[in-house]
């Protein structure tokens, strides 16, 4: 089952937007799994982009949400919500069709609403990994963070079915357990 899914999946390209403990540590997970993918990311933290870089863990580290996400098949959505939710206004334009989007915020609200207003119900599929640490911040993130981890899968109505079992599907690779 595993090896198929890499197969379909082998020129695939992920983008994160956050690299905190959450973002970071499914980067890692992302690189672990599937050490083939190519990983773009972006943080306002620069030496964290500059640590994931040195790790390996990114393939490209951009100064700005822009373009250099337009080739991206999934971008995860790892900042504070309210950022996010602008964030999804500055990708609308540059998605590539097919490009899933999700987060990993615990509210669940606000970006489904953003979500609806800005007419993108058919690329996000929300996520919430069930996990945390006291420490914050990518020197804290390690790759098996979401390992045996509940997490759960939020899409839209209008995400094909397809689309959120491939999602689904991805995340448990990484190890975690979703709910949908």
């Amino acid at each position: 089952k595993r090896d198929d899914f890499m197969q379909i999946k082998e020129n695939f390209t992920i983008g994160f937007i956050g690299l905190g403990l959450i973002g970071g540590s499914i980067a890692k997970a992302i690189r672990r799994v599937y050490p083939n993918y190519q990983i773009i990311g972006y943080d306002t933290d620069d030496s964290a982009l500059q640590t994931a870089i040195e790790d390996h863990i990114l393939n490209l580290a951009v100064p700005s949400v822009d373009e250099n996400f337009s080739v991206c098949d999934y971008i995860f959505l790892c900042a504070p919500v309210s950022y996010n939710l602008e964030y999804l206004r500055i990708l609308k334009p540059i998605l590539k069709d097919g490009c899933i989007l999700t987060d990993v915020g615990s509210v669940k609200g606000p970006i489904h609403q953003a979500v609806k207003e800005l007419s993108m119900e058919n690329r996000f599929i929300g996520g919430h990994p069930m996990v945390g640490s006291e420490k914050a911040g990518y020197s804290h993130c390690t790759d098996r963070l979401i390992e045996n981890a509940y997490y759960f899968i939020t899409p839209t109505g209008q995400v094909p079915e397809e689309k959120v079992t491939d999602f689904s599907q991805f995340i448990e690779e990484l190890g975690a357990m979703t709910i949908l």
